[in-house]
């Protein structure tokens, strides 16, 4: 706003310069004008005088007439003083005024002359008008007051010299100054007009000087060359100093040269350029290379578009150097392809050693699991076991740098699956159960009501997270508990964005460490004292997948009391027709349900399980509280018809709580369920003496809950019913029905893949990818394959042609596939590749017990399991 004020303050102020030259010039040439016309005036009134009046007679003699005399000197003088102005001080107002006093007396000498005749009255009006050129209304002032008072003056002295006759009335003057008045008005309006006109021309040049300065300043001063050239014969017609530096020349040499190809050359002809911007009229930008007339050449942007130049098409070119640019692009492109090198090299070095470390361990893992399945003595067995377990170690963090490698190069795969978020937590917390209760831990996990079970994405990068931040939180916890939270961050009608927190009651962090977490082989403690292990890259891979969930993760901590990390994930809702597996019906609203339990988060959780219900719970902290509880509501008849009893508690623990109810014959009704961190701790007939229903073992899932509420309420008060081991039972002595081998690339899944085959009484091993899976098959005798088809190196299609190669194993082994592709075609595709079965994730264990019986031989219909789960 202030930069176009003072651009009209300028323009303005530059009006007014111009305005007043214009005027001077007026007045002057008009001055000169007038320094002419009163010279020939001069002459025109001697020879008029001399014309009528050449000789006065006094009776026969004659003489020259006084008329003549006045002619040449009184003339002379009326135009002497006007003439030496005009020439010595033209444009001055004093000349103006003094050459219209001098022009009227001029007109009153010439009306004496010629004795007042009417024609010469005519020479006042035209006087009057010459005046008028002055385009300065003021000079008619004096010019009419000489006329009017010469008319009065002499029509009352010598009316004969001004009027024609010898008597004439003294107020005939205002007839003649009535006519020179009129004139006037007439004379004044044209005045102003003039003047209006030159104030215009004043204001149009200003402008125009305006905008060329402007136009300057910007065309001028730019760094970008600037050329206009005809749109027909392609002569250059303007440019500007930059573009003349560009193309190193000389102003006066530009003048017949051509913008055409042979000045800028390039990939496409300049002429279908240009043809094809002056038929559709877009702004279009090329690269060319200007070449010089010296003979250098450089690379050019050039921007053209359509102009007129001195109503002629054109085209307005703007140029600008990018061979620095291009320059650098060069050496930024070789740089990248450096890097993508160095980066492929780094990808195929890592991948190599990953391979040829992870063959031999392999073995060692695949030889100990076939010794072990053997008869050894206790030491024997320790011995072994320690072998397996520090191959299993060593194995982890062979997994985690080959991750990085992946993050590093970019190379992570998603799969996008329908899964159940219930599955998804608690199967992680089952993987990490064990390790969590052999150290006294409590390893719980809570979901909030409003987030929704069913979505799509990749479940197995979640529970690599969850593995992660939840094998930490236990591996830093020596006391106390580790709760999984899952709770709904936001909702649209396509995704769900699910925020994720791990508590924990261990160590904690020191604050200045917290920043520095998620960076690659980082850790809190990074002496060589430090008491717990790991590479330091779980959370910065956990980081990047948690970004390219479209998330965030962070940590709350305070030392001696605990951390909580946390993460969000984004994830696509499936389809109406999907939905999260249901639950099994059971006629549960209403219930009266009472929870012992002496940990407060297992108390906190149990409570949000069975309010899902419609389940009226209360909760205490101990056996004394229970049984007093359980008698007060049977007085008050209001009886709890089911008790969820904790397996080890203070005090008073779950079996001995479970005796005292049944002595007490006025809650000896109640139906009880144990829950253990230790599974069913003495046999079925101790159990079933202290009444316990149905044993669960922690971490529970809200579908065990419901499955065992169900069972339990379906049997009748006090009739006998054999102790069931629900949900997450103690797993088997693996080896019993035969050995599998898995290939699976993603650490989480072969985690999860082998708690189910080892539930379901399998030994196995896992390999990372399909090379690794031809080689152990080459050295093990597995009785099965579960082949991932997605992996990296070789997948499981190539594997699996290797694998049935003639000769390449001695017999046919059966090879089921684990695919996330669900489409017709790819059970097709599997059976090609010469694959018996296929299975889809995410793989429920009840869908690989079924596929484990049609292919094992080992496996007999009556060996199937309670449905326990599911998995990646």
């Amino acid at each position: 706003m202030n930069h176009t004020s003072d651009v009209l303050r300028i323009t303005r102020s530059r009006t007014a310069e111009i305005f007043t030259q214009l005027q001077q010039r007026v007045f002057q040439e008009t001055d000169r004008l007038f320094a002419v016309l009163m010279a020939v005036q001069w002459i025109f009134g001697v020879g008029i005088a001399y014309w009528i009046s050449p000789l006065t007679w006094a009776g026969t003699s004659s003489g020259v007439h006084p008329h003549i005399l006045a002619a040449i000197f009184l003339g002379g003088a009326i135009s002497a003083f006007p003439i030496a102005l005009a020439i010595t001080r033209p444009g001055q107002p004093m000349t103006r005024y003094a050459i219209a006093i001098g022009q009227m007396l001029t007109s009153a000498l010439l009306i004496h002359l010629s004795g007042g005749r009417i024609e010469t009255h005519f020479h006042i009006f035209g006087s009057l008008a010459f005046l008028a050129f002055y385009r300065d209304w003021r000079v008619l002032v004096p010019a009419t007051v000489v006329v009017a008072g010469d008319h009065l003056i002499r029509g009352i002295f010598w009316p004969q010299s001004v009027y024609g006759v010898l008597a004439a009335s003294q107020w005939r003057f205002l007839e003649h100054a009535g006519w020179v008045v009129f004139e006037d008005i007439v004379l004044v309006f044209s005045c102003l007009r003039g003047t209006r006109e030159l104030w215009s021309i004043a204001e149009r040049t200003a402008e125009f000087e305006t905008s060329e300065a402007r136009y300057r300043a910007v065309v001028e001063q730019t760094a970008e060359g600037i050329v206009v050239f005809d749109a027909r014969t392609r002569r250059i017609v303007e440019c500007n100093p930059a573009f003349l530096q560009l193309l190193g020349a000389q102003h006066d040499t530009v003048d017949g040269l051509t913008v055409d190809e042979s000045m800028l050359p390039g990939a496409q002809k300049l002429d279908d350029v240009i043809e094809r911007l002056l038929a559709d009229g877009r702004p279009t930008t090329v690269e060319r290379t200007l070449r010089r007339p010296h003979g250098s050449s450089i690379e050019v942007a050039c921007s053209l578009n359509r102009t007129v130049y001195a109503g002629e098409q054109g085209i307005c070119a703007v140029v600008r150097d990018i061979t620095e640019g291009k320059r650098i692009e060069a050496a930024l492109e070789k740089a990248r392809d450096a890097a993508l090198q160095s980066a492929r090299l780094k990808s195929e070095f890592l991948a190599n050693m990953s391979h040829e470390i992870r063959t031999p361990m392999n073995g060692v893992v695949g030889m100990s699991g076939l010794l072990l399945d053997t008869d050894l003595n206790p030491q024997q067995r320790d011995f072994a076991e320690t072998i397996q377990s520090s191959a299993d170690s060593l194995l982890m963090i062979i997994n985690d740098i080959l991750d990085f490698s992946k993050v590093e190069a970019g190379k992570l795969h998603f799969e996008v699956l329908d899964f159940d978020l219930r599955h998804a937590i608690e199967g992680t917390n089952d993987l990490l159960a064990e390790r969590a209760f052999a150290k006294g831990v409590e390893l719980v996990s809570l979901i909030d009501r409003p987030v929704p079970a069913a979505l799509r994405g990749d479940p197995g990068r979640l529970r690599q997270v969850l593995t992660n931040l939840v094998g930490n939180a236990v591996k830093f916890t020596d006391q106390g508990e580790v709760v999984v939270h899952a709770a709904l961050d936001s909702e649209s009608p396509a995704d769900a964005v699910v925020r994720f927190e791990v508590k924990d009651t261990g160590i904690g962090i020191p604050e200045a460490v917290q920043p520095l977490l998620f960076e690659a082989f980082t850790q809190a403690d990074g002496s060589t004292t430090r008491k717990y292990g790991g590479t330091g890259l779980g959370l910065a891979i956990s980081k990047r997948l948690v970004e390219l969930m479209g998330g965030e993760i962070g940590v709350r901590s305070v030392p001696g009391e605990g951390s909580t990390f946390w993460f969000t994930a984004r994830f696509l809702k499936p389809p109406d027709s999907v939905h999260a597996e249901d639950l099994p019906e059971a006629a549960l609203d209403g219930r009266r349900v009472l929870v012992v339990d002496d940990n407060e988060t297992n108390r906190m959780v149990l409570h949000h399980q069975l309010a899902s219900y419609g389940i009226q719970d209360h909760a205490v902290a101990g056996g004394a509280e229970a049984l007093s509880a359980l008698r007060d509501a049977a007085v008050n008849s209001r009886p709890f018809e089911l008790a969820i009893l904790d397996r080890q508690m203070p005090g008073m623990d779950g079996l001995q709580l479970a005796r005292a109810i049944n002595r007490d014959p006025s809650i000896a009704d109640v139906r009880l369920i144990m829950m253990t961190s230790l599974g069913c701790i003495g046999d079925d007939d101790e159990i079933a003496a202290a009444g316990i229903i149905v044993c669960l073992t922690k971490p529970v899932k809200q579908a065990q809950v419901r499955e065992c509420l169900s069972r339990a309420f379906a049997q009748p008060i006090g009739s006998p019913m054999a102790p069931r081991r629900g949900g997450s039972s103690t797993p088997g002595q693996p080896g019993g029905r035969g050995r599998v081998l898995i290939a699976e690339d993603n650490i989480v899944n072969q985690k999860v893949a082998l708690l189910q085959l080892r539930r379901l009484g399998y030994s196995a091993d896992a390999v990372a990818n399909g090379a690794e899976a031809v080689e152990a098959l080459s050295r093990i005798p597995y009785d099965l394959v579960l082949m991932d088809c997605q992996m990296p190196e070789v997948d499981g299609y190539e594997a699996t042609r290797l694998i049935r190669e003639e000769g390449h194993i001695a017999r046919r082994i059966p090879i089921i596939a684990m695919t996330a592709n669900a489409l017709p075609g790819d059970r097709l595709k599997c059976l090609e590749a010469g694959m018996d079965d296929y299975i889809t994730k995410p793989i429920k264990v009840s869908e690989l017990h079924a596929v484990l019986v049609r292919w094992d031989p080992h496996h007999t219909q009556d060996d199937v399991p309670d449905p326990i789960g599911s998995a990646a």
